[in-house]
Parts: C-alpha cells; sequence; structure tokens
C-alpha cells in the first residue's frame, strides 16, 4: 500500500514538473509565460471564444488565476473580450488573429509533445491510461467534497 501511495505520488509530481517545465520552455521562444498555454489551447478549440467561467471549465484553472492570463494576454494583443452585450464577465473571450496565429503555434508544440510523451504506447494502451486516470481523478474529487477548510481542524 505504502508503495503505492509513493509510486503513484512521484510519478504523477515528474510528470507534472516535466509539463511545466516544457511549456515554460516552449512558451518563452514565443515571449509568452507557461501559465498562458491552458488558456490559449482552450480558446482554440472553442472558435465562438468562451467567457470567464466557462473558460475556467475548459481549462481547469481557478478564475482568478485565469482573469490575470487574459489580462496578460488582451495587453499582449491576442484575446479580447466581446463586450457587444451583456455583462462583461459573460461576454466571450477571443483569440485575435495574431493570437489565433500563436495558439496554433502551441497546439501543434502540444500535439508534438503528446506524440513524444506518449511513444512506446499503443492506442489501446494510451485509452486505457486516459480512462484509469481519469477514474482516479474522478474518485479523489468525489472524496475531496468531503473536506472543508482545514483552518482550525485537529491534527489526527
Amino acid at each position: 500500500m505504502e508503495q503505492r501511495y509513493s509510486t503513484f505520488s512521484l510519478l504523477l509530481i515528474n510528470v507534472t514538473r516535466c509539463v511545466q517545465k516544457i511549456k515554460n520552455a516552449e512558451m518563452a521562444a514565443l515571449g509568452l509565460k507557461g501559465t498562458q498555454v491552458q488558456c490559449l489551447f482552450g480558446l482554440y478549440n472553442s472558435p465562438d471564444g468562451a467567457n470567464l467561467k466557462q473558460l475556467c471549465e475548459i481549462c481547469g484553472e481557478d478564475k482568478g488565476m485565469l482573469s490575470r492570463t487574459v489580462k496578460e494576454l488582451t495587453a499582449q494583443g491576442l484575446v479580447y473580450t466581446d463586450t457587444a452585450g451583456g455583462r462583461r464577465y459573460k461576454n466571450p473571450i477571443l483569440l485575435t488573429e495574431k493570437g489565433a496565429r500563436i495558439a496554433g503555434i502551441v497546439a501543434e508544440k502540444i500535439s508534438a509533445f503528446l506524440e513524444k510523451g506518449s511513444a512506446g504506447l499503443s492506442d489501446g494502451e494510451r485509452t486505457q491510461l486516459y480512462r484509469s486516470l481519469s477514474l482516479i481523478s474522478e474518485n479523489l474529487t468525489e472524496i475531496c467534497k468531503n473536506y472543508a477548510p482545514t483552518a482550525g481542524r485537529e491534527q489526527a
């Protein structure tokens, strides 16, 4: 049991660190930050744009972090918010022409690194890996729903 926990945790930590390192290095070459990858990629795959709430769901990021990212990308001329109607935070965020070009490059890089990262896996193995990780993610998410903030809780 302890070995399973250790192996699982260390593998996830290593994968996360490697992904962050690759994102940071590849985005630096484009004058961007690694944290902007999810936002650009999410919008690239949402041709009609997405409001901030939708973008949070697409990217799996919190609203504050994405709000800052959208602000940075707007300042760089890569995204804009369609303010044609309604409240600003409900309006779609869209890629500019320049943003679409950059997001296309990001998508190509993601595709290339997915291919390299999964080298040696058959399509069936890859499908099973994602199925297994999805189930683990769902199970852990359900467990986490039962936890309240830890401030003031006694340690066992």
